[in-house]
């Protein structure tokens, strides 16, 4: 938990130090962030991707289908002309009864739909096709031009952008500029085959021991640690932690409280202000051989069993499935 805790605040300080993570090869395949909501970009359409070889199959059969002039359907169209099917179905039956003498109210009760519908149909005197609901339009619409060549001038900065569309008139909110530009800037080449290396794995790097690195993983930390200065220090303080828990040295922990509240990491002196708060607790963990993972895992299986009956079952057979195993 402790060394859970340690990695989050590592992680918070290498977040502070952008630079500090050196470039690494991309991985194959790896896809860039872009939100969910994306326009069409000013940029060239994506290169053609290979095509597997379970799709050959089925790529052969839609050219054979498309020349011979008939164009396979997809699933939401087979699924849209299914509806329609039996909605004209159910469109005939109501104008059937309705000419037998039948009310609306009777042809609802038989068919079983509402009055609305049989209303509905009755009146339309011919079978009510569904209008094809059209894109939402978007503030911004009117401004795409303007904000293209802009873009292809080189003006990438979603704020700046924004107070220029706000002197033309518009009366949006700059964040659905800044997402525009969003969408468009994950499209933008960039170091071909170079990603900055993850947050997440250079904190756990910081906390394992140096014996179980791999000689890359040790020339990352010290491409790391040469970064900022303080990094060196913040790695030792991990490290000297590690250390400290594995061999349960009790005596080093005040220690080692003074030098991590004296650290330029924010995170790390509120971690070591959180240990200052359970100290008592700290301190016995590492000078006494008992260990609370027993209670932990029986208070783990208790809750388990809460959640698995939630709402099925009463207290009395809780009760049993707990004391069963105890």
């Amino acid at each position: 938990m402790c060394w859970s805790r340690l990695c989050d605040a590592l992680k918070g300080t290498l977040a502070r130090k952008p630079g500090s993570l050196p470039e690494v090869a991309a991985e194959k395949g790896e896809p860039r962030a872009s939100s969910q909501r994306t326009m069409a970009a000013p940029q060239a359409s994506p290169a053609p991707t290979e095509t597997a070889p379970e799709n050959e199959q089925a790529g052969v059969l839609q050219d054979q289908v498309e020349a011979s002039g008939v164009r396979l359907l997809t699933m939401t169209e087979q699924r849209r002309q299914i509806s329609r099917a039996n909605r004209l179905a159910r469109y005939e039956q109501i104008i059937a009864l309705h000419r037998e003498g039948l009310s609306l109210r009777a042809i609802a009760r038989h068919l079983r739909v509402s009055r609305k519908v049989a209303h509905r149909s009755v009146r339309a005197g011919i079978f009510p096709e569904r209008v094809p609901t059209g894109t939402r339009q978007s503030k911004l619409d009117p401004h795409l031009p303007y904000l293209r060549r802009r873009w292809e001038e080189g003006c990438h900065n979603g704020s700046q952008l924004a107070r220029e569309l706000v002197a033309q008139g518009f009366r949006g909110s700059a964040s659905l500029v800044r997402r525009l530009t969003g969408d468009w800037r994950a499209h933008l080449p960039g170091p071909a085959g170079r990603v900055r290396g993850k947050k997440r794995h250079a904190s756990w790097l910081f906390v394992t021991d140096q014996q179980q690195l791999t000689a890359d993983q040790r020339a990352l930390i010290e491409g790391i640690c040469h970064t900022h200065a303080d990094l060196q220090d913040l790695y030792q303080l991990g490290q000297d932690f590690v250390q400290m828990v594995k061999q349960r040295q009790a005596r080093r922990l005040d220690g080692w409280l003074a030098r991590a509240s004296q650290s330029s990491s924010v995170e790390l002196r509120g971690f070591a202000a959180g240990i200052k708060r359970d100290y008592a607790a700290v301190k016995a963990a590492l000078s006494l051989p008992w260990s609370q993972g027993q209670v932990e895992g029986q208070i783990t299986r208790l809750k388990f069993l809460k959640r698995q009956m939630y709402g099925r079952a009463h207290f009395a057979l809780l009760r049993s499935r707990v004391l069963r195993r105890a």
